[in-house]
């Protein structure tokens, strides 16, 4: 775990999220250490100065919230969200930050603790200390926001880890024709009962969807809009 640092159970402004008419939430595995650069470790949020682990008053547990609340209004790390999941985020309407009518959050689903060196390079008996608490409480926190859309860009076997109920068959949304071709899929899950979501998946390579065109990745976001209609 990156030392000092606050989990981050979401990134991104949660009142104008479930204000907003399609409720997305992007999903990735664990925060970037480059979340607490080493020369300000709370340079993306500045509300965190305030707070102690755990936040033990009213005053510093609103620090957090809005800590979370003011990412994408502070210093986000532009180069990973910006050029994967807001891309496909814009082609349904939706951004992290403003001049759109949805706006997204950004959910971990193995941890909301940053880590040194990345997932990968963690060693197993940490994996398995993340994995103890982290999805059950990604889990915790989506029922909580109930969103219409869950965009997916993980390597594919974490999946499985996201143990909502399917309502059917993975389904081909887009795909982007060349030599290896780039597939994004569908399933509707059953998050809260009697409301429909879509989980969308597509690959992740160093960034979400990173394989693919920005113009590429505006085309599955409308492609993920006309799915849902």
């Amino acid at each position: 775990m990156v030392r000092p640092s606050v989990p981050i159970l979401g990134f991104g402004d949660s009142v104008a999220f479930l204000n907003s008419a399609v409720r997305v939430v992007t999903v990735g595995l664990n925060p970037s250490r480059v979340e607490f650069p080493e020369g300000d470790r709370f340079l993306r949020f500045p509300a965190a100065h305030l707070l102690t682990a755990p936040p033990a008053t009213d005053a510093q547990r609103l620090a957090y919230v809005s800590a979370l609340d003011s990412y994408f209004r502070s210093a986000p790390y532009r180069g990973w969200f910006d050029q994967g999941f807001e891309r496909v985020l814009n082609g349904l309407s939706a951004t992290y930050y403003e001049g759109l009518p949805n706006i997204a959050l950004h959910t971990d689903l193995l941890s909301p603790l940053a880590t040194d060196p990345t997932w990968s390079g963690l060693a197993k008996g940490d994996r398995a200390s993340f994995l103890h608490g982290g999805p059950p409480l990604w889990h915790k926190l989506i029922r909580a926001l109930q969103p219409d859309v869950i965009v997916a860009s993980v390597a594919r076997q974490h999946l499985d880890r996201i143990s909502f109920p399917r309502l059917g068959n993975w389904r081909v949304i887009h795909t982007v024709d060349r030599d290896r071709p780039f597939v994004t899929e569908a399933v509707d899950i059953d998050v809260v009962p009697g409301k429909r979501t879509v989980l969308v998946f597509g690959r992740c390579m160093n960034i979400p969807f990173g394989s693919v065109s920005h113009e590429s990745k505006l085309s599955i976001g409308t492609a993920i809009g006309a799915d849902r209609a």
